[in-house]
């Protein structure tokens, strides 16, 4: 009897993972699912509202739901009753899909929204494993994670990228992960990105009427009146960029800390982190920044790229009056500014590797590359905190910079293989593509193989 294996499809990658499935359809019972109205594909739309017209029971503590409600960025910006009867709903419409189906396993993206939250927590009262695949840092290759940890590999999996090319891309002068873009950040750019946002949220008001879908996710989420959205207001971004940062930086009589700000949303921090005092992420970094403040450092703030045109200033506002905080151009080149830093802080951003990788304190939490002995790894302000009265700033020598990038190479070797899932961005001609195929073959060797 083959095993059931269901893959859980979001927003435009529907056709994606219908050849994903497709794929490992003679070796398992598959099925595509997805939160998203499609004829080709099933939906969980219609049992949605279903149950949501009915009286429903919960297995969920009442602390459980309100944590769901929190990671979600959308749930917790609308009204509190309607959110949490939105997350009973999506768990009666889980366990009536699991109940009498007898899955195996759950692949997806990363959980990054509610529904994916609550599937995950639905499928573990019927010890269903959920397979989170995501993109490596290695170009051209995935990883794979539960709950945001790392899952290990077998061996000859691993071996499908050489690990002398992998700790040769890590230590490059230049790396950046290969899903990032230049761009131009100009003010008229920043217009066309908030007008574009404007747009799509009208936009996908009117689908949410026309298909009487005023409860989907995607669509509440590109509405502007939610309480992470920018405004108008907004373009005073510009005011707040240190154009001057690089005769500050070079100073030589004080400390430089680097603090990567978060790409959001993001589910790295709503879903992956554990304690709800870092899910709260705008009032975590400001104790973070003057405690680093406090000491006389200087502190230099680098935005996520893909966040120019969708930060909101005010938490830049706030920052702006502790001393010694600097707001970079999007433009600067971090891997060039970390040569003038110490100390580098993130949640579980790229930077927090990279930094390490090159020689700084590297501040972290728990996430799919860190370690205890080459990063500082917190869960919680305290732990944040007790790091930090800690600290040695001597600088790490030529020969345990070495063996800090053997071992950090070496665990990521071992936990990536070959094939993306950036391939999703392709609409057809899906069997063409080397990258997807070794993805699907790769997946399919780790499930029989796991």
């Amino acid at each position: 009897m083959k095993k059931k294996i269901f893959f859980y499809a979001i927003n435009n990658t529907f056709l994606w993972w219908k050849y994903f499935s497709d794929s490992l359809s003679n070796e398992y019972e598959t099925l595509v699912i997805t939160e998203h109205k499609s004829s080709e594909l099933y939906s969980l739309k219609n049992r949605f509202y279903s149950y949501y017209k009915k009286k429903l029971t919960t297995c969920f503590r009442k602390d459980e739901i309100e944590n769901i409600v929190d990671r979600c960025r959308v749930l917790r910006n609308i009204d509190r009753s309607k959110s949490r009867k939105m997350v009973i709903v999506y768990e009666n419409v889980f366990e009536d899909l699991f109940k009498d189906n007898s899955y195996s396993t759950i692949i997806s993206f990363p959980i990054d929204r509610y529904p994916m939250d609550v599937m995950n927590r639905v499928a573990r009262r019927y010890n269903i494993d959920h397979i989170e695949v995501t993109v490596s840092v290695f170009n051209n290759c995935s990883m794979l994670l539960s709950l945001g940890e790392i899952l290990s590999l077998p061996d000859d999996l691993s071996n499908t990228i050489d690990e002398k090319d992998a700790y040769n891309q890590l230590i490059d002068d230049n790396y950046q992960p290969n899903y990032i873009s230049k761009s131009k950040f100009s003010m008229l750019r920043w217009l066309y990105i908030y007008i574009y946002q404007n747009i799509r949220a009208l936009a996908f008001k009117f689908i949410m009427l026309i298909e009487n879908d005023h409860l989907s996710l995607h669509y509440l989420d590109s509405q502007m009146y939610l309480g992470h959205k920018i405004s108008l207001n907004d373009i005073k971004v510009f005011k707040f960029i240190n154009y001057n940062y690089l005769d500050i930086i070079k100073q030589k009589d004080k400390t430089n800390v680097i603090i990567a700000l978060q790409l959001y949303p993001e589910a790295s921090i709503d879903y992956w982190v554990r304690n709800m005092g870092i899910v709260d992420y705008e009032n975590f970094l400001i104790h973070v920044i003057k405690s680093f403040s406090n000491l006389g450092y200087n502190i230099f703030l680098k935005d996520h790229p893909l966040q120019f045109g969708y930060r909101t200033t005010e938490f830049l506002e706030k920052t702006s009056l502790i001393d010694n905080v600097f707001f970079l151009p999007y433009e600067s080149d971090i891997n060039y500014l970390m040569k003038f830093c110490k100390i580098s802080f993130t949640t579980t951003g790229t930077i927090g590797l990279q930094a390490s990788i090159n020689g700084l304190i590297s501040f972290v939490t728990p996430s799919y590359y860190s370690n205890e002995r080459d990063f500082k790894v917190y869960s919680n302000k305290e732990e944040f905190d007790n790091h930090l009265k800690n600290i040695n700033l001597d600088s790490i020598s030529k020969n345990n910079l070495k063996n800090r990038r053997k071992r950090i190479v070496t665990h990521l070797h071992k936990t990536s293989f070959y094939g993306s899932i950036l391939t999703w961005f392709k609409k057809s001609n899906f069997k063409e593509d080397n990258y997807f195929v070794s993805l699907i073959n790769n997946i399919r060797f780790y499930l029989k193989n796991k």
